[in-house]
Formats: structure tokens, sequence, C-alpha cells
């Protein structure tokens, strides 16, 4: 099957139309099916109420990641400072006034950037961040937040798994005590829900990239690419390894992903979407998934056979 990209020149409006265009074609591969993947998926089902629900907020060239399962909520960064007020209006326009673990994949502004404002909005019972500190006016305000609101953040230096509901929760720290890069000491999270699986990579980089490979990573529904689509040249080895189904870009319209990552994207079958083109909201009831961006519907697949 042909997939689709768009170059970082091209236009928000061609884009659109070329994205609707891959979905009239996942469409009737489904409907034939003819979908070239591992996991070969078939036939649609409403999950407008499973149990999984993973929220990637269009917060520009940032992070800020909502996973619901049931009652229980996970946030993974929370972008820039511009990003704060409208992160919280996110949460309570969804009625999330706790959350039971915020993941700080690593200290860079867009990804610590709006936690004072969310830290002053809703309860946070965990922080978990990598070990490592910043000089960056950012960084200061948000360990000044934690100071007011009596968080001792959780310093990962070890795999750290938890369960919420259904999901399994594993994050992964930098094995390093010191990087050249920031990005390098991003955590890495995982999230399993029955037959789903779903990888956070923060900003990894190359060598993070290598010591995640190093651990033989079996295959992933979902990936959130590293980095906001930069090229790394541990990405092919990385979608070879993982095969992931969908991808997930977290740019802006100004700063696009990278022409190589969406060739290495098309060339691995992988079904992306980025988040200039919109908020992106996944749905799991743990052996079916539902992919949606904004009004467009990539699909809802169930397992062939079941």
């Amino acid at each position: 099957m042909e997939f689709l990209y768009m170059t970082k020149t091209s236009s928000s409006k061609l884009h659109f139309t070329l994205l609707l265009l891959i979905n009239i074609t996942l469409l009737s591969a489904c409907h034939s099916g003819d979908l070239s993947k591992e996991n070969r998926l078939s036939t649609s089902v409403n999950l407008s109420d499973a149990p999984l629900e993973i929220n990637i907020l269009e917060t520009g060239k940032s992070d800020c990641i909502v996973i619901k399962v049931e009652d229980k909520t996970v946030m993974i960064d929370t972008g820039l400072d511009q990003n704060g007020e409208k992160i919280a209006d996110f949460l309570e326009k969804e009625q999330i006034d706790v959350i039971d673990y915020l993941i700080i994949s690593h200290l860079d502004k867009d990804h610590i950037g709006g936690a004072e404002t969310i830290l002053d909005e809703v309860a946070v019972s965990k922080v978990i961040q990598p070990n490592y500190t910043r000089d960056t006016k950012q960084y200061k305000q948000y360990t000044e937040a934690l100071k007011d609101h009596e968080l001792n953040p959780i310093y990962l230096a070890n795999d750290m798994t938890f369960k919420l509901n259904d999901a399994t929760f594993i994050i992964s720290p930098p094995l390093q005590e010191e990087y050249e890069l920031s990005n390098d000491y991003s955590l890495i999270t995982s999230v399993s829900y029955g037959d789903q699986s779903f990888l956070f990579a923060g900003d990894a980089e190359s060598i993070r990239l290598s010591e995640f490979l190093a651990t033989s990573p079996l295959h992933y529904t979902l990936l959130k690419l590293p980095h906001h689509g930069r090229y790394s040249e541990k990405l092919d080895e990385l979608l070879t390894a993982i095969s992931p189904t969908y991808g997930i870009i977290t740019c802006s319209e100004e700063e696009y992903a990278d022409t190589e990552v969406l060739e290495l994207l098309a060339k691995h079958h992988v079904q992306t979407l980025m988040t200039s083109d919109g908020p992106i909201v996944i749905r799991s009831d743990g052996k079916n998934i539902s992919v949606h961006q904004q009004l467009k519907t990539i699909i809802s697949f169930k397992q062939k056979g079941d």
C-alpha cells in the first residue's frame, strides 16, 4: 500500500487533503483485507466509551500527553510556558482534578514549561523525572512549584513499573550519569493494555535510543516519535525493532517534522499523524484501537479473526 507524506514547506490545506486521502485508502484496504501489517487488522467497532484514552494535545513543538485509564490519570510532560492555561482548560473540560502520576520525560522548556500552572490547578499525587538538573528559568519555576505544593519528585535510576486498573506502565530511565545532550536524559515510557501497547520516547536522541534498543523491545501498536520528528540515525533501527502501526509526531507548522523522518515512516508503512493538524485521541478496550484527530477518523480496528 502506498503512503503519502508532506515536506516542511507543504501547506496545511494540502496536508489535510493528503491525510484524508490516506484515510480513504486505509478504509478501502480494511474492507479488502489488504493492510500490510504484521498484526492484520479488520472491521471497525465503537470505542467512544473505551476504558483507555490517550490524548496527545496540540501544544506546538512540545509534548503534553494525558492518559486516562478509567478513573486514573497519567500526564507525560507539560508543554511550554504558554501552553499551561490551555492544558489546564483541557483538564477542567475532561473533569480531571487529580493526576495520579506526572511523568517529566526530561527538563527542557518544551516539556516542563506548563508544570507550574498545572500544579496550581489540579492535585498531583506523584512526580517522576530523570536525575539531573538544568540552569534555566523554566527549571527554576518547575522546582519552585514542586516545593510550593510539597511534592518530592522520584528521581528515576532504575526501571519503574506500576499498574493503573488494567494498564501497565513501565518507565525506563537513562543509563548514564551524564550526557552531552539534555534530550538523552529522556525517560522512555511504555504502556500496555490488553493486546495493545504504546511507546512514548520523549526527545531521545541516538545514544538514548541505543540504550532502549539494547533491551530488545517487541512490537508496539503506537509510537510517539522522539524529538518532534527530528531525524536520528537510530530511528530506522527503532522502527524496524518495534514495527509500530501508528506514529504520532508532536510538532508545529512552523517547526515541522524532518523529511527524512517522514520518508522512514512511509518506508515502514506507519500510519502517521502530526499534532500540527490538531489534537489526537487514541482509545482502546484492550483488543481494539481507534485513532482520531479532531473530526478526522483514521479508523477503528478489530484484530482479524475476532
